[in-house]
């Protein structure tokens, strides 16, 4: 039976995209850190990849993602630099609520992982545990993601999460 491949689903942020994936960062601002356009202009420079997320070629959302060696001054990041060379670190993603529950934060995350073993077989990310973001870390354990740490970050408690892939 042939199959048609499945449409994209990541593309680059464009300077077009910058108001959405503001509003969706603000939208979701109590899991995720600030984010104003001169960050946005910061974390996209030192980026691995800035990419909205497509359903249906519609823009419905964001991640950015940073391999090791990035400038990126997070201290989730730096906690993660400090124990491996070679690792892809997951910053935030964000899928509007319209488009959730339809399998396409796992396509995104099979993307994702693709890219982490390129650079070295090491997914990393943290998920807020206070405030609790029960719905991300039951995301996470589904796909074989493991705790290694906790820290203090931004005024959350994190749970620092890997994955070998």
């Amino acid at each position: 039976m042939d199959t048609e491949p499945l449409p994209p689903i990541l593309r680059p942020v464009l300077a077009a995209d910058h108001e959405a994936v503001l509003a969706w960062n603000q939208t979701n601002v109590e899991l995720l850190a600030p984010l104003d356009q001169a960050r946005l202009d910061q974390l996209l420079g030192w980026a691995d990849a800035g990419s909205v997320i497509l359903a249906e070629n519609a823009p419905v959302g964001f991640v950015i993602t940073f391999a090791a060696g990035s400038a990126y001054d997070s201290s989730n990041y730096r906690w993660f630099s400090e124990r491996h060379t070679d690792f892809l670190y997951l910053d935030r993603i964000v899928i509007d609520t319209a488009a959730r529950r339809s399998g396409l934060g796992s396509r995104v995350y099979d993307a994702i992982e693709h890219r982490a073993a390129e650079l070295g077989g090491v997914l990393c990310l943290e998920v807020n545990l206070e405030p609790p973001n029960e719905p991300s870390l039951a995301f996470h354990r589904r796909r074989g993601f493991v705790e290694v740490g906790r820290q203090e970050a931004g005024g959350h408690l994190v749970s620092l999460l890997e994955k070998q892939v």
